[in-house]
């Protein structure tokens, strides 16, 4: 849901935000940094994220010990993906 609330927030008009020289290979914001969830991720690998007791991963912790696995979107102002990790 996050990705698709980021693209919709930052494309109002709903014409493709891109990346790019190219407005005929549109890539929206969220699939910039698809498959990232963590520090080092790309090229198939989801990147440095936190394992709980029982083996499951995630990036974020949320209320009442729950915790949760938030794709990474890629940022404007740093030029690179950027999302939530539990590691810090």
């Amino acid at each position: 849901i996050a990705h698709e609330l980021a693209e919709l927030s930052t494309n109002p008009l709903v014409n493709a935000w891109y990346a790019g020289e190219d407005p005929t290979a549109p890539t929206e914001i969220g699939d910039l940094c698809e498959g990232l969830y963590g520090t080092g991720g790309g090229g198939g690998y989801i990147g440095q994220v936190t394992r709980d007791q029982k083996g499951k991963t995630y990036n974020m912790n949320g209320n009442k010990g729950r915790k949760f696995m938030v794709q990474w979107i890629w940022s404007p102002v740093l030029k690179s993906s950027a999302g939530p990790n539990a590691l810090d």
